[in-house]
């Protein structure tokens, strides 16, 4: 046949796309390339596409690979990134931080007053002095124990009148009336930020009375217009009841003194509302009196935690 020799010369170009061997690459997101591997190198994978043998060449990141099957059935799987992925992220993200018990003192500075049937009273200067236990409970909320010596009373007016058991005129001046307490607080704080820098809170405190006194100053006048003057300093203390009652409430924020957070400066507002009559009214005259303490202070302290946040 004239056209044997030009069938042969087609089957023998032939040969090598007949042998051509299929591959199967297969990626991470399930998609399967069928192609001829030509080379596979530490960053990439090159490769021709089966139907396509002529080029152009492809190629293709070996981390986007899962494996490849060969034509005669060898296969080769490539390490997944997700680890690599995931130690990434986490090196990116903040470590949490971690609560623990914390160990404080303060002192604080304010004004106090007494409400009730007292008449011409204004308000005086209070101060507190004392150390405190946090202990955080749940993610937001810490409980607050503090202890305290407190300076609470009032001031007066100046007063006059008329003495009715000689018709002298006393004039008071300089008056206040001093009580010291030793209190007891006990309040939730809730922090706005994982950092705990920002809270308010609320709670109970009650009080144990140690001192009460009235002093200033006092000048007499006497029918025949002569003066004496001098200072008092009266002892009131059978007077008032030993136990006071009452709620608290305030805000605060904590700011970190070091790199790693272990100290905190702790500035916060905190108002104290007495629920309690703090008159003895088992005294005759007294038994329909009332009296109860309220009070604000603004208080600077420290902050402790008891073993290291890190």
């Amino acid at each position: 046949m004239k056209n044997k020799p030009l069938i042969l010369l087609a089957i023998i170009l032939g040969l090598p796309l007949i042998s051509a061997s299929q591959d199967i690459i297969y990626r991470n997101n399930g998609e399967e390339i069928r192609a001829v591997v030509l080379e596979i190198s530490p960053g990439v994978v090159k490769y021709l596409k089966y139907d396509h043998r002529q080029g152009p060449v492809f190629s293709i990141a070996r981390e986007q690979c899962e494996k490849i099957i060969y034509e005669n059935g060898r296969v080769v799987t490539f390490d997944k990134p997700e680890k690599k992925i995931k130690s990434g992220k986490t090196e990116n993200r903040p470590l949490p931080v971690r609560k623990s018990p914390l160990l404080g003192w303060h002192i604080g500075l304010g004004a106090s007053n007494i409400y009730g049937d007292i008449e011409n009273n204004k308000p005086l200067l209070a101060s507190s002095i004392g150390v405190s236990v946090t202990l955080p409970f749940t993610r937001n909320n810490s409980l607050l124990l503090q202890a305290d010596l407190l300076s609470l009373g009032c001031s007066f007016h100046d007063m006059d009148y008329i003495d009715e058991s000689d018709n002298s005129r006393v004039s008071i001046t300089n008056a206040v009336e001093d009580l010291g307490y030793i209190g007891l607080l006990l309040t939730n704080r809730y922090f706005f930020n994982s950092g705990f820098n920002y809270y308010v809170e609320g709670g109970v405190y009650g009080s144990f009375l140690v001192n009460a006194r009235m002093q200033g100053d006092v000048e007499v006048t006497d029918t025949l217009g002569q003066v004496s003057s001098g200072s008092f300093n009266e002892q009131l203390i059978e007077f008032y009841d030993v136990f006071d009652f009452g709620v608290a409430a305030g805000l605060g924020g904590r700011i970190p003194l070091d790199k790693r957070k272990k100290w905190h400066l702790t500035l916060g507002l905190r108002f104290y509302y007495g629920l309690t009559n703090i008159i003895d009214t088992g005294i005759p005259l007294l038994n329909e009196y009332r009296e109860s303490n309220i009070y604000g202070l603004v208080f600077l302290g420290l902050d402790i935690p008891t073993k290291s946040p890190d």
